[in-house]
């Protein structure tokens, strides 16, 4: 089973997922993690080459499929047929919207994503781009605009450039989600969690 948490990075996706990882493991199932930029073939890479940010959207949208197919064939799939549940910390309607944001084509990532098995279930996360802002200044203590987008922003005020990528961000990956499987995070983290165990609970065994 792969529960995928989607969304921008801020957005509470890693946190939430952390959340229902201890939620499950105190339920007593095994768990494991995964998502985009997590493989030791290439997740490290992808980070230093998108510090010379002159790198082609379609190639580095490849890249991190690799990554991702990487983490399936060798730590997600052994999992799954151990019985481990898979958490995935972003998963293919994040790269999609991903894409989207950039003008890539839709049919074309469609076709090159169906080699990933579809998860049980997904959550779609949602919040206002300044409160994604504020948890990402909380985090790292700045906006780190080679990172999120300024590559099809550019303006002189990183703060705009910012907010527009998450506005197309959010838009696209709100086009690609059933509407129930939208969750807005901008909420007290202990109601969002529980609305989404609830989803989670009707699924497990």
């Amino acid at each position: 089973m792969i529960i995928a948490f989607e969304g921008i990075e801020g957005s509470g996706r890693t946190m939430h997922l952390e959340a229902v990882k201890k939620y499950l493991e105190k339920e007593g199932y095994g768990v494991i993690v995964f998502g985009l930029q997590m493989s030791k073939l290439i997740g490290e890479r992808i980070a230093q080459v998108k510090r010379n940010i002159v790198f082609e959207r379609r190639t580095l949208f490849l890249a991190y499929v690799t990554d991702l197919a990487d983490q399936i064939e060798n730590y997600v799939k052994p999992s799954l047929e151990a019985g481990f549940i898979a958490l995935a910390d972003g998963y293919v309607l994040t790269l999609m919207s991903w894409g989207l944001a950039r003008g890539l084509e839709r049919e074309w990532m469609n076709d090159v994503l169906s080699i990933f098995p579809k998860s049980t279930v997904y959550f779609s996360l949602i919040s206002r781009p300044e409160e994604i802002m504020k948890r990402i200044i909380k985090k790292r203590g700045y906006l780190d605009p080679l990172s999120a987008g300024i590559d099809i922003c550019i303006k002189d005020d990183v703060f705009m450039a910012y907010a527009d990528y998450i506005d197309k961000f959010q838009s696209a990956l709100v086009s690609l989600s059933e509407k129930n499987n939208i969750i807005y995070t901008d909420r007290e983290f202990n109601e969002v969690h529980k609305e989404i165990v609830s989803r989670i609970e009707a699924i497990t065994p």
